[in-house]
């Protein structure tokens, strides 16, 4: 159902939802610096969706429509965007490219909180590239056309499964193709079912604007994805092999490559799936994201919010008094003097030292409370001897029994950061 108004009152209402806008994401700037529950957690949720209003309204000032227009379409958009960047995560069970730390302990918010967070993945896509349709960006960006034969698309997809299988087979160097094979994997069957919005027939017709303005909305989306989390405590940390020291936020700079082309698979994937969109087949994606985020609590979760009664190496009676004095939040534990801690809660300097120096181990890089704990028992309690330490050494003495948490990657990240805060 369309949802027109005349337009006076359509640019009315697109200056109270930018203006809406602007204040939530203000707002959760300056809850963030002051640490306002659960907004350090959720920053991330809380950045992007103002941001995704001011774009969708940026698009109807430059005379477009709104998705919210159309109550059903953005609904549709949240819903197929999480499930397709969870085709990723799974991929991620063997690439272990990323991981997630801080996230809530318990499971429902901690579920709920992804699949949230994952749903703006198309609409921080589609938004930009609408935004440079309206305004004209490389509309005559044209090549020599040529006819597109079903064995070339058939071709394609073959290659992509080709790609795929050998990413699985050799993650440790290919993962870069993983950002290529589900597009030549999607692609062409979206060039059977809609021709129209198919980017091998834009290539057929030597049409490129499009794919142009695709990747220039991917890095886009990409630049903001990293910048927001970046602030966030709950967060994604990469571990992608041999790039795990030349990072712009959390990604590697070579990394930020990677966002045109997944700009590519997120058209493809979404336009493809949008037209089957059914009781079976929502049904089905529901299956597929429950099972999903349970692997993710298994492979790739590494941490959650650390909680005070967790504090490891701390005795409750220490902990109680932290508690009666206020001071409950295990990062503002971390970055308090010790004789502060001390004072407040009327403890002995040992007692003090020993409650400062857990919590910020706790913090430091998502490490958390269960790996703490882990690193306290193999002989390592402090920022200082973690950042002596070998990594791989550490490895061997943290490893869980099922060998999912923490990987060799995370435990040098850990080691890196150590030996930053020393410095």
């Amino acid at each position: 159902m369309d949802v027109r108004l005349p337009a006076a009152a359509a640019a009315a209402l697109t200056r109270e939802r930018l203006a809406a806008a602007a204040v939530v994401l203000i707002a959760a700037v300056l809850l963030l610096g002051y640490e306002i529950p659960p907004v350090p957690t959720w920053f991330y949720v809380l950045a992007w969706y103002p941001t995704l209003v001011i774009l969708d309204e940026v698009v109807v000032v430059l005379g477009g429509e709104s998705l919210l227009a159309r109550p059903r379409e953005p609904a549709t958009m949240l819903w197929w965007s999480a499930v397709i960047w969870l085709v990723f995560e799974a991929i991620n069970f063997r690439l272990r490219d990323w991981y997630y730390v801080f996230l809530p302990a318990g499971r429902l918010e901690r579920w709920l909180g992804i699949t949230v967070s994952l749903a703006t993945v198309v609409p921080a896509v589609l938004l930009p590239e609408r935004i440079l349709d309206r305004l004209g960006v490389w509309r005559d960006l044209r090549s020599r056309s040529f006819a597109l034969e079903p064995r070339h698309w058939r071709i394609a997809g073959w290659v992509g499964w080709g790609l795929l299988a050998a990413v699985l087979a050799f993650p440790r160097y290919l993962y870069p193709l993983t950002w290529g094979a589900v597009w030549l994997i999607a692609e062409p069957l979206l060039y059977r079912r809609d021709p129209e919005r198919s980017l091998f027939a834009d290539i057929a017709r030597g049409s490129w604007g499009r794919i142009a303005r695709l990747m220039a909305a991917g890095l886009f989306a990409g630049v903001l994805w990293e910048s927001f989390n970046a602030l966030a405590r709950g967060r994604w940390i990469y571990t992608v092999p041999f790039l795990e020291h030349w990072k712009i936020f959390e990604m590697p700079l070579v990394g930020f490559l990677g966002f045109p082309f997944f700009a590519l698979e997120v058209w493809s994937l979404y336009h493809l799936l949008v037209r089957h969109t059914t009781r079976r087949t929502l049904l089905a994606s529901a299956a597929f994201v429950v099972l999903v985020l349970s692997g993710i609590d298994h492979w790739t979760v590494s941490s959650t919010s650390p909680a005070l009664r967790d504090l490891p190496g701390v005795t409750n009676a220490v902990i109680s008094r932290l508690q009666a004095a206020g001071l409950e939040n295990v990062f503002r534990i971390a970055r308090s003097p010790v004789a502060e801690l001390a004072y407040r809660a009327n403890l002995s300097p040992d007692d003090a030292r020993a409650a400062h120096e857990a919590a910020r181990l706790v913090t430091l890089r998502g490490i958390g409370t269960a790996h703490a704990a882990a690193l306290i028992g193999g002989g390592v309690a402090s920022i200082e001897e973690l950042a002596r330490s070998d990594p791989d050494s550490v490895w061997r003495r943290v490893r869980g029994d099922r060998g999912a948490r923490p990987t060799i990657a995370e435990v040098r990240v850990w080691v890196h950061a150590a030996e930053g805060a020393v410095r």
